[in-house]
């Protein structure tokens, strides 16, 4: 199969993605935190920014070199009413909520100096396959004193509206495909039915069995919310080189490669995941693991015969 190519139009299961977001400022008196001024301000999302995220993934992921932006660090930026800027780390990752088909990421900093300064515009930058992007500006004006501290909070909301035989599972927290295969392994994949494929699999195991999000989803096509929020923001590096997945401007494309009735895509312990597997008879075909913890995507295709080749998300503000 040849797997690099696009515009393949119907041949790829939708899933539409909208990313909006905003800015929340708190201010307290150092002494009297009962004393809190709160003020909240929309953002714009960089459509460069998504597509610089779009190719950290596809780095992580597939091993490409990313040209995007890179920042000093991840955090947030703030630039001050003298033209001074400063980058506010954050304190953890990302917070995670989930609200209906949409995911709320939380990026909060905090200044507890006694620096002064007045804010007038703020960049919100979060790290991902070791890269620092800026993904979204907002231009909130607000004055922290040398006794007062100053918290941020950026709200990403990720909203995701499938359509045709895909669906979206809500992950809170990681989950795991749930296969574990034990059994002989060979250097290479001879179980796809297309040659093609052969080659894009690096091992081949027979024997095992299945659990987790596989046996909770059988012959489903679904993406989880681990997807998205790994796109946004994740401590991974660079991945090693396949052609599972493209990025053109800001859609992500992610391919089957029609091995076995059965695609996973994920991650595991430093490992980038693409697991081909039938389990009527134990074969499975895999780059990276045999197992996918956290699961991003599945994909349930018979036979190669099937109208569809992978899944297309878009991305748009």
């Amino acid at each position: 199969m040849e797997c690099n190519k696009l515009g393949l139009g119907k041949r790829f299961l939708k899933v539409r993605v909208k990313v909006t977001g905003f800015l929340i400022a708190k201010i307290e008196k150092r002494n009297t935190p009962e004393q809190v001024i709160i003020a909240k301000k929309r953002n714009t999302i960089l459509t460069t920014g998504l597509q610089n995220l779009l190719n950290a993934f596809q780095t992580y992921m597939s091993g490409v070199t990313y040209l995007g932006e890179n920042a000093t660090s991840s955090g947030i930026l703030l630039t001050t009413s003298s033209g001074q800027q400063v980058t506010l780390s954050f304190l953890t990752g990302p917070a995670i909520s989930l609200a209906s088909n949409s995911i709320i990421l939380s990026f909060i900093v905090r200044d507890d100096t006694t620096n002064s300064y007045t804010a007038t515009s703020e960049e919100l930058i979060t790290r991902s396959a070791g890269y620092n992007i800026p993904i979204a500006t907002a231009n909130l004006s607000i004055t922290k004193n040398s006794d007062e501290i100053l918290t941020m909070t950026w709200i990403i909301q990720i909203s995701i509206s499938p359509s045709g035989n895909i669906t979206y599972i809500p992950t809170p927290e990681p989950e795991p495909d749930g296969n574990n295969y034990t059994g002989g392994i060979n250097t290479f994949c001879n179980y796809c039915t297309e040659s093609g494929a052969n080659s894009g699999f690096a091992y081949s195991y027979s024997g095992g069995a299945g659990y987790g999000l596989v046996q909770q989803y059988p012959k489903s096509n679904f993406v989880t919310t681990q997807l998205f929020t790994d796109m946004f923001y994740n401590t991974y590096g660079k991945g090693s080189s396949n052609s599972f997945t493209q990025v053109a401007g800001t859609t992500l494309y992610i391919y089957t490669l029609y091995c076995l009735p059965y695609f996973i895509v994920g991650y595991y312990f430093g490992s980038r995941i693409f697991i081909a597997f039938d389990p009527s008879n134990n074969d499975v075909c895999f780059v990276g693991n045999t197992i996918a913890d956290p699961t991003y995507l599945q994909l349930y295709f018979p036979s190669a015969t099937e109208p569809y080749v992978g899944v297309e998300i878009e991305f748009t503000t």
